[in-house]
């Protein structure tokens, strides 16, 4: 068995209490820390024999199902590292063959994370997302209920159904425009108190497990002295956009995984 490999979680400060969170990956090997002046790494060993890089690709069921085990807990460790110590999450599957590859990558990446690990002291990421009610959808007004009267009394047939086809269109089209609108203007209110923010991809209802449509997603950065002040102010967005049909998910807080700089390991 080769048990020197190793495999790396996030960057952190030199005080991290890594040596409390438990077995990494591997659940052979204990997390540990491993000091590089301002910086460290927090890091687990790994054997070759049951963590097979290649299976990080995901090609098969069983490949997948493994990798989701291990992506569960590379991102408890994470955040367990992110109790004691600012943090550089890094992506899932970064793998040393020694340690003397790691100390390399320490040194080389030592200039980018120690800047990094100095601007985002106290600071943390928490997540919005944004999603439309499929009970509104059809209702321009907003209101939950029956939809409007000309969906069914249009005319079936000829000119008149041809009419009522593109009143029904026009409706959706402005439904969805004031739908934009408020969203847009939450993210005015959102971002305005917020350190730093990043759009993200929307996700399908494959994806989220939910009937709605997601119509935002958003990653916000929060220092300490701004972190109360803005999560009232979610309170208030998530009452006043009720009447609009949006539903608000607040997730967090967690490291700062979207506003890290790109690395070469």
């Amino acid at each position: 068995m080769n048990d020197s490999c190793y495999y790396q979680y996030a960057f952190a400060q030199p005080d991290c209490r890594a040596q409390e969170i438990g077995p990494g990956v591997d659940a052979r090997y204990a997390v540990e820390l491993i000091c590089d002046g301002p910086t460290a790494a927090v890091v687990s060993r790994i054997g070759l024999d049951r963590f097979d890089p290649d299976k990080l690709q995901g090609r098969t069921a069983e490949e997948i199902r493994w990798l989701g085990e291990i992506a569960a807990r590379h991102n408890q460790i994470v955040c367990q590292a992110a109790d004691s110590s600012t943090v550089l999450p890094l992506r899932l599957g970064a793998v040393f063959r020694s340690q003397d590859s790691l100390q390399a990558a320490l040194a080389r990446c030592r200039p980018i994370v120690a800047a990094f690990l100095q601007q985002f002291r106290q600071r943390q990421e928490w997540g919005v997302k944004l999603y439309w009610q499929t009970s509104q959808r059809e209702d321009p007004a907003g209101h939950a209920g029956p939809p409007s009267p000309h969906y069914s009394t249009a005319a079936r047939t000829g000119t008149g159904y041809l009419a009522g086809k593109k009143v029904q269109l026009e409706d959706r089209r402005k439904l969805r425009a004031a739908v934009h609108q408020t969203v847009q203007t939450i993210e005015q209110r959102l971002s305005a108190t917020a350190e730093h923010y990043c759009r993200l991809r929307t996700l399908t209802g494959e994806l989220t497990g939910r009937t709605e449509d997601m119509v935002f997603n958003a990653a916000f950065l929060l220092s300490s002295a701004t972190r109360e002040s803005w999560l009232e102010m979610i309170e208030r967005v998530r009452q006043d956009i009720c009447q609009a049909g949006l539903l608000l998910e607040l997730s967090g807080p967690w490291p700062p995984y979207h506003f890290c700089p790109s690395l070469e390991l």
